[in-house]
């Protein structure tokens, strides 16, 4: 049976060479820019320190001390969607290298 932390889907809105990564569960949505450039795409995430105010300011309280785990999930359902041959995390973003 599928909960609300392992039923998830990650949706790319393209609008030109940018747009938002919708990550979704059942009772939260967190939305990220992205930029897209000739041999990647960059995803913009809050840092630690600032991951749980984000998470409060988008009505996902409770996703406040799951920022690895998300970020993680996004990584990988973007190097499935985008065929990459490399994702980076760091502290501020996902970079994903075509």
């Amino acid at each position: 049976m599928a909960t609300p932390l392992t039923h998830y889907t990650v949706e790319i809105e393209q609008t030109g060479l940018s747009g938002w990564i919708n990550y979704r569960e059942s009772m939260l949505t967190l939305r990220f820019s992205y930029e897209r450039m000739l041999t990647s795409l960059y995803v913009f995430v809050p840092g630690n320190e600032q991951w749980p105010a984000y998470c409060r300011s988008s009505g996902a309280r409770t996703a406040g001390s799951r920022r690895t785990e998300i970020v993680q999930r996004i990584a990988a359902e973007l190097r499935a969607q985008q065929a990459s041959s490399m994702v980076q995390i760091n502290d501020y973003g996902i970079e994903v290298l075509f």
